[in-house]
């Protein structure tokens, strides 16, 4: 149970991380979390520890990094039509 409640805290600090940094709306950051993590085939939990490890210095893997560009650019697509 321990395990769940700290995954869902740094998926949420991700969430208000994409949100701030997109900018966008919760749904469209957790759409945006989950596009990442199916595209990466990386745990979700996982996406989110290394988005919110960066506000410490650290760096994406480039694996998260790429795809990450490539999600914002989408986002940012819809957004202009």
């Amino acid at each position: 149970m321990e395990q769940v409640l700290e995954s869902r805290a740094v998926i949420d600090q991700a969430r208000g991380v994409v949100m701030v940094l997109a900018p966008c709306f919760c749904e469209q950051a957790w759409g945006l979390l989950v596009g990442v993590s199916q595209h990466c085939n990386v745990k979700l939990r996982d996406v989110a520890a290394a988005l919110v490890a960066t506000a410490k210095g650290q760096e994406l893997p480039e694996g998260i990094r790429r795809e990450w560009c490539r999600a914002l650019r989408r986002l940012h697509a819809l957004e202009r039509r």
